[in-house]
């Protein structure tokens, strides 16, 4: 397997056997094993995007990989999703601009993102997608939810792949890494979630370090 194809089976495999989450869904999109991802990268960058290689090594050889999950205990609000798209197919996933500006000054910006993570199996409508602009060699990560403001994170690709292993996609981490007040009222939903991703996680997942997530959940209160 490749390194990111791994760990995103361990993901799998982590929430699957887990007694306090339950699978609502898991599944891999078109590819298998066998892919060699070098002249793919060749052609994006004939394509004009010379994608760096740290992000380069984070391929792996499926169009996209998803898992959706809620806690086990139905008194408990925790659930998460992600359906994220292989770095060598993301230049090919374009919005649909039309449904998702608000206003006219939104379509410049939705014209230049592509899917990375299509999170809208539960209903939330969220996705997080990467600014491709020719000759740009790691894009910026913008992350699009209708029911909030459209925000830069502070992440690249890779990044966003070592946090969801972490969070395993629980709602709304992206917003750890958004320059947003998650103590305001319209984040409740979102807020809840990660406190109870922080509160349960580091003794499920002990090999995971959520310090870092906590410092910025903190940080935002």
């Amino acid at each position: 397997m490749f390194p990111y194809e791994r760990r995103l089976e361990q993901v799998f495999r982590e929430v699957r056997e887990s007694p306090l989450l339950d699978v609502l869904d898991q599944h891999r999109g078109p590819g298998g094993q066998g892919a060699d991802p070098t002249g793919l990268f060749e052609m994006l960058a004939e394509d004009g995007y010379p994608l760096e290689p740290r992000l380069q090594e984070c391929f792996f050889p499926y169009r996209n990989m998803a898992l959706h999950w809620r806690a086990a205990d139905s008194g408990t609000m925790l659930v998460g999703e992600f359906d994220v798209v292989s770095i060598d197919i993301t230049p090919e996933t374009r919005l649909d601009v039309d449904d998702l500006a608000r206003q006219e000054s939104d379509r410049a910006l939705l014209s230049e993102l592509r899917i990375l993570d299509d999170i809208s199996r539960g209903g939330e409508g969220r996705l997080a997608t990467m600014r491709f602009h020719s000759g740009v060699t790691n894009p910026e990560i913008w992350f699009l939810d209708r029911y909030h403001d459209y925000v830069r994170l502070d992440l690249d690709y890779r990044d966003y792949l070592d946090n969801l292993f972490i969070t395993k996609g629980v709602t709304g981490w992206q917003y750890l890494f958004a320059d947003v007040r998650l103590g305001d009222r319209e984040y409740a939903y979102v807020l809840e979630n990660l406190r109870n991703m922080l509160r349960i996680f580091p003794d499920e997942f002990p090999e995971y370090d959520y310090a870092p997530l906590t410092a910025r959940l903190e940080a935002r209160l």
